[in-house]
C-alpha cells in the first residue's frame, strides 16, 4: 500500500493570489499582541514573512515589526482631548478616523502579494469597535472582498 501523499497546493497559473488576512480580535489583555508577535516570528523563521498591520492606536509599544501602524496616521492622545473622550471613545474614534483611509490600507495590501502570503492585523481589546461601529464593517468588509 502506497504512503498517502499531502495534497499540493493548488496551481495559479502564474497569476499570484492575495495574501491570506488573519484579523485578531478579542478582549483587552487575551494575548492578541503576543498571538501576532509569535506567529510574525514563526513565518519569518520559515521563510515566509508576513506583512504585519497595527490598529491599536493606544498601545504603548509593539513588539513585532509593523509595515501599517495607525499610530503613525491618528494621535490617540490628540482624538481624545480634541473631542472630549475617554480612553474607549477615544479608540473607537481613532478608529473610525482611520477607516476613512482603508481603502489606502487595501493598495498597500494588495501590493505586499508579491512578498507576503499573510497579512496578520493586530487591534485594540475593545471588541465593540469591530461589533458595533462603523469603522469595523468598513475594515473587515473590505478584507472580507480582497
Amino acid at each position: 500500500m502506497a504512503a498517502p501523499v499531502a495534497p499540493e497546493e493548488p496551481q495559479t497559473s502564474g497569476v499570484s493570489q492575495l495574501p491570506v488576512c488573519l484579523l485578531v480580535l478579542g478582549m483587552a489583555g487575551s494575548g492578541k499582541t503576543t498571538f501576532v508577535q509569535r506567529l510574525t516570528g514563526h513565518l519569518h523563521n520559515k521563510g515566509s514573512p508576513p506583512y504585519v498591520i497595527n490598529l491599536d492606536p493606544a498601545v504603548h509599544e509593539v513588539p513585532f515589526p509593523a509595515n501599517i501602524d495607525i499610530r503613525d496616521t491618528v494621535k490617540y492622545k490628540e482624538v481624545m482631548k480634541q473631542y472630549g473622550l475617554g480612553p474607549n471613545g477615544g479608540i473607537v474614534t481613532s478608529l473610525n478616523l482611520f477607516a476613512t483611509r482603508f481603502d489606502q490600507v487595501m493598495k498597500f495590501i494588495e501590493k505586499a502579494q508579491n512578498t507576503s502570503k499573510y497579512v496578520l492585523i493586530d487591534t485594540p481589546g475593545q471588541i465593540e469597535v469591530f461589533t458595533w461601529s462603523a469603522s469595523g464593517t468598513i475594515i473587515t468588509e473590505a478584507l472580507g472582498m480582497s
